[in-house]
């Protein structure tokens, strides 16, 4: 009558028949399994074998005796109806990981740090994913990112995570070995907001991260940069599909976007769109500015108080297709939009100029952190289809290398040379070359 279980039955006419069915009512205690809210699990005794299921969180327990230990959480239909998608819609995050045998939620009203937990539960499970609710998660602290770990949301404008403390970053990159095979997609990562101290939003400090992914990110609120690779550290194969960069003022610092480090190979970036404030800092924000390594931007577009577009020293190689400048609320007029300097190679396919006024389009100069002369750039077209030039469109600023030419197409009457080094010819001007036809 009960194979699966083993209870006892008495026999017909034994007078003991109620020692068997206590010994029964032993067994029930453990085999019928608990139910009740997670924070109420402390209140019922972990016998061995005893079976807890948390009604809040669908997470499944298993008594050994002296504690309960976690086997995972109930999904699908199981969990309620609706699994993993139900959990979402009622603002919970949800852990898909490698080793767990089933998807784990985290109710954010639980814990001050949910992304935290979550990613941590990742790296003890062999990796995986961070479903993100479609709703505004807080954290009361930096995000470490370990390998092979994603965090995925509904979209930029749907889910969002607030880093709340000021002056602390966002997500970090921080494995001594560096961090491999992470992405991030699909969320906004608010800082604490204008006019608050802030850490820097995305800031790779240790190790070389390696094969970054990051898909549609919004980044608003900070006040600092909100892209930085820490000198030392050489980010490589990361790519960056589209980032949106709204309220951010990095007026004070190099720029929104900083690669200080002098390595760091194959990193690409689709489309930045960055519309600064500069109501903490009082200046304009230089919008990407880099020292070393090799970067590659599709579309650099921006408003609000950007000022230098590209900054460019030491031997960074740098190549950008389109920069699209269109600031409204400079609080004052930059050298350029586009700062070449030293001998890293660089080639920036065209500007367009919107509004906003300028002295020049593009700079060559004399790089004083490595004391080198400008070389190998490539100075595509200028659009000037609005705004205005204090001056010309290339200012010539220091004598190029001759060795290492640089080109510019466009006409020699574009080109101010302002610098007193005497010629050496190391700029080409393309714009006549070739045989007149027509």
């Amino acid at each position: 009558m009960t194979e699966n279980h083993g209870y006892n039955t008495p026999a017909a006419g034994a007078t003991d028949w109620h020692v068997p069915l206590n010994e029964n009512f032993e067994a029930f205690d453990t085999d019928v399994e608990v139910r009740d809210t997670d924070a109420n699990r402390t209140n019922y005794a972990p016998k061995a074998g005893a079976k807890f299921l948390a009604t809040d969180t669908g997470r499944v327990y298993l008594g050994d005796g002296s504690a309960w230990s976690p086997l995972g959480s109930l999904s699908g239909d199981a969990a309620g109806g609706g699994g993993v998608t139900e959990a979402l819609v009622k603002g919970n995050l949800v852990v898909l990981a490698r080793q767990l045998a089933a998807p784990e939620t985290i109710d954010p009203a639980s814990t001050d740090t949910p992304v935290q937990d979550a990613l941590d539960r990742l790296a003890a499970s062999g990796g995986g994913t961070v479903r993100l609710p479609p709703t505004t998660i807080t954290e009361a602290g930096t995000i470490s990112v370990p390998s092979n770990a994603e965090i995925v949301g509904f979209g930029p404008d749907v889910s969002k995570v607030a880093i709340t403390p000021a002056g602390v970053d966002g997500i970090v990159f921080d494995e001594a070995g560096g961090v491999d095979h992470a992405q991030l997609d699909g969320f906004a990562l608010n800082g604490p907001g204008p006019g608050v101290d802030s850490g820097v939003a995305i800031h790779h400090v240790n190790g070389d991260t390696q094969n970054l992914r990051v898909g549609r990110l919004v980044l608003w609120g900070w006040t600092n940069s909100v892209y930085r690779v820490d000198q030392g550290v050489g980010p490589f194969q990361c790519r960056h599909e589209e980032l949106t960069i709204y309220d951010c003022d990095a007026g004070a610092e190099d720029g929104l976007f900083e690669f200080r480090s002098w390595y760091g190979p194959a990193n690409w970036f689709g489309t930045i769109a960055a519309y600064p404030v500069a109501d903490t800092s009082g200046q304009n924000t230089t919008v990407f500015f880099t020292r070393g390594g090799t970067q590659t931007i599709d579309y650099l577009t921006m408003g609000g108080s950007a000022g230098t577009a590209l900054h460019q020293t030491w031997d960074a190689q740098l190549r950008v297709e389109s920069v699209h400048w269109e600031p409204t609320e400079l609080r004052s007029t930059p050298d350029a939009i586009v700062r070449l300097l030293g001998h890293g190679v660089a080639q920036v396919g065209n500007v367009k100029h919107i509004t906003g006024a300028t002295r020049y389009v593009y700079e060559l100069g004399y790089d004083p952190y490595n004391a080198n002369a400008p070389a190998a750039k490539v100075l595509g077209p200028y659009f000037g289809l609005g705004g205005s030039l204090g001056a010309s469109v290339v200012n010539l600023a220091s004598a190029p290398d001759a060795a290492r030419p640089s080109f510019y197409w466009g006409t020699v009457a574009d080109v101010d040379v302002t610098h007193g080094d005497g010629a050496t010819g190391g700029l080409r001007a393309l714009g006549e070359a070739g045989t007149a036809v027509g």
